[in-house]
């Protein structure tokens, strides 16, 4: 096997890659043993008729003509805009010279099944090989697996998304944490060590580097490129001279750990830890955007650069005496145990630092001058199947337009940047109503944050129809390549409603309640249930199957809404009829009660304009504060109009006031 040539002399790296001699070496395996990868096997190749194997050819959703050879030239970051840049090394759905670099060294035996030696080998080609491409191929740019940094990843992964470590040896718990951080200094005793250990290693110490966590990835990706998603969603996102970016350019030792979140969940991301040590080369590039550092984040392993500018999330927390860098705000945050890790804002006007609620793990944009907000998770491109291409340039007369958007357009409140918008739109977050978004095109107001979808009946958007309006930033939603519909697309609804969201692709949030009554639809008088807008029933019309959904059904005439009501036939996917699945529209129900329904919450400073939120969201909020849920629920009429009923009136079931 023979080493990427562009990385100079074998001899160099003997001891990680190759040997120097004719015969090399057995492979190291540094993933540990008890690493569990069969998801990544049977997602992306056993089970997956997209993939063959593992290997670049194997991919069924890049084309030969994809792949993009490269011809030794250095790539010089500094002569790029972070855009021009990601593009360059991360063309399309690759990586620049990627596939000759797999089939000059041929790292797998069995391409459809390689071990995991072979798979920490080729990490290691791979690593090396984009550090090439930017000219640093010198011995201390080198980068080398590491067996304890690898073992440190899995235990920290267990740590954070297991209860196996929570003994009272160990008491730091992440259960409960939203901080994806938890966990991360976690080295179990070298007692319990032993059964992770190979056996020329006697125990794993700690020792300084950095972590960091990447979602990008997919389970169903084959192994050549799995890793490649991350490396390019950072690059792309943060710039070459990113904080989370930079280790994969200049540390010399790497151990990662891939993590399968939903083993019966065919699209779900993978995760990615990786942990960096050893000693960082130095960075020959200087960061041409870089000035006096005071709005940036230095510090290792940390995005530098706000996510949303001139915005700031509600329920913001101003820290005393604030901070003048954005450094010094991000050490205060990590100090005060009142916030949460993933969000903060500086005021770069006054120096005010403020961060935000340990539970919050949405943020709600407002337009504020001065706000810079970092969220300190890596962001996300690919929701429910689909994504935004931010790399392709705007232009008037073709999509995605700068200045025009589509006509019929939605617009559902206030996002921070077109993917936060993009999250809006295709998962309901913020309590936002988007059942009545189509799947096809976004816009996003660059102006004020404003996010905007289209219905489904909206299916072109060409120059002719679509107007010009300033600000408006209007993406076609494409694709991703990796997704794989589930085999069901139409699943029976569960007779109890659930909380967990379905894997099919979707417009609106399901929610169901916890802590009140709660039963499955039936004949009794007494009866309590709670419906969704979005859930979907069965019923035959001129003799065809067809599904609605409640909120269409309760839109009916009342002739046409018993009648449906009246069915009880089940369609041949399971789908059950209206009176099981709406059982409020239905009026089946002694008491009943509309997830999506909106209830007064609170008139916003000044009188003037009245916020409302949803019985879902009320449910939500019970779980994380139930005495602030109850004192909505026990709310008095106040001395004005109100537009919407009160909670206790609207969610009668969520507040228990059916008898009342």
């Amino acid at each position: 096997m023979k080493l990427y040539t562009a990385l100079g002399s074998i001899a160099a790296i003997s001891q990680v890659l190759v040997a120097a001699q004719d015969t090399p070496p057995p492979l190291v395996q540094y993933t540990p043993e008890l690493s569990d990868w069969s998801a990544f096997y049977s997602k992306a190749v056993d089970n997956n008729p997209k993939n063959t194997d593992h290997s670049p050819d194997g991919i069924g959703w890049i084309d030969r003509d994809d792949w993009i050879p490269w011809d030794g030239t250095v790539i010089d970051p500094t002569e790029h805009t972070r855009q021009e840049l990601s593009q360059k090394i991360c063309p399309g759905s690759t990586v620049l010279g990627l596939r000759e670099v797999f089939y000059e060294n041929n790292p797998f035996a069995d391409i459809t099944n390689p071990t995991k030696a072979e798979v920490d080998l080729w990490h290691t080609i791979a690593l090396n090989h984009v550090r090439a491409l930017v000219g640093y191929t010198e011995e201390e740019y080198i980068i080398r697996p590491n067996r304890c940094l690898h073992l440190r990843a899995l235990w920290c992964d267990e740590k954070f998304r297991t209860r196996k470590w929570d003994t009272t040896e160990y008491p730091e718990r992440c259960e409960s944490s939203n901080n994806p951080h938890c966990g991360a200094g976690f080295i179990p005793s070298v007692e319990d060590q032993q059964p992770y250990l190979p056996e020329d290693i006697t125990s794993c110490p700690k020792r300084s580097g950095s972590e960091g966590l990447f979602s990008a990835a997919k389970s169903n990706i084959p192994w050549s490129m799995k890793w490649a998603r991350p490396f390019c969603a950072t690059l792309g996102g943060e710039g070459f001279w990113g904080g989370h970016t930079g280790p994969w350019f200049h540390r010399s030792e790497f151990g990662w750990g891939w993590w399968d979140g939903d083993a019966d969940n065919f699209n779900v991301n993978a995760g990615l830890r990786t942990k960096w040590s050893g000693s960082s080369g130095e960075v020959k590039y200087e960061d041409p955007d870089i000035t006096n550092g005071v709005n940036k984040v230095l510090v290792e392993g940390v995005n530098p650069d706000p996510r949303f500018t001139g915005k700031e999330c509600e329920t913001r927390i101003w820290l005393n005496g604030g901070a003048d860098t954005a450094t010094k705000c991000y050490s205060r945050m990590m100090d005060d145990d009142r916030c949460g890790k993933r969000f903060m804002t500086r005021n770069s006007l006054n120096d005010g630092c403020a961060c935000y609620p340990t539970n919050m793990s949405f943020c709600s944009a407002e337009i504020q001058p001065g706000r810079l907000t970092w969220d300190f998770e890596p962001i996300q491109s690919s929701f429910d199947g689909l994504l935004v291409d931010t790399t392709k340039a705007f232009s008037n007369n073709q999509l995605p337009y700068n200045g025009r958007r589509c006509p019929n357009i939605l617009w559902k409140g206030k996002s921070g940047d077109v993917s936060h918008c993009l999250q809006i739109i295709m998962l309901g977050e913020g309590d936002k109503d988007v059942s009545d978004c189509g799947r096809n095109f976004i816009t996003y107001n660059s102006a004020n944050g404003g996010c905007g979808c289209y219905p489904e009946s909206q299916q072109t958007c060409t120059r002719s129809e679509s107007i010009g309006e300033s600000g408006r930033q209007t993406y076609e939603l494409e694709v991703d390549p990796t997704w794989n519909p589930p085999a069901d697309p139409s699943p029976p609804p569960s007779e109890v409603p659930s909380q967990e969201r379905s894997q099919t692709p979707s417009t609106g949030p399901s929610y169901g309640p916890s802590h009140g009554p709660s039963r499955a639809p039936s004949d009794a008088d007494d009866m309590n249930c709670i419906e969704n807008n979005n859930s979907k029933f069965f019923a035959r019309t001129r003799g065809d199957e067809k599904k609605y959904k409640c909120k269409q059904l309760r839109k009916k005439n009342d002739k046409k809404k018993q009648k449906m009501c009246e069915m009880t036939e089940i369609a041949s996917d399971g789908t059950k009829p209206a009176k099981d699945v709406c059982p409020v529209t239905c009026d089946i129900c002694n008491c009943g009660e509309i997830a999506n329904a909106k209830f007064y919450f609170k008139t916003n400073p000044g009188g003037i304009q009245q916020k409302n939120k949803t019985c879902g969201w009320l449910e939500k909020y019970f779980e994380r504060k139930p005495e602030k849920a109850q004192e909505i629920c026990n709310m008095e009429t106040p001395d004005f109009d109100i537009i919407k009923p009160l909670a206790s009136e609207a969610c009668r079931i969520t507040c228990d006031t059916c008898l009342v």
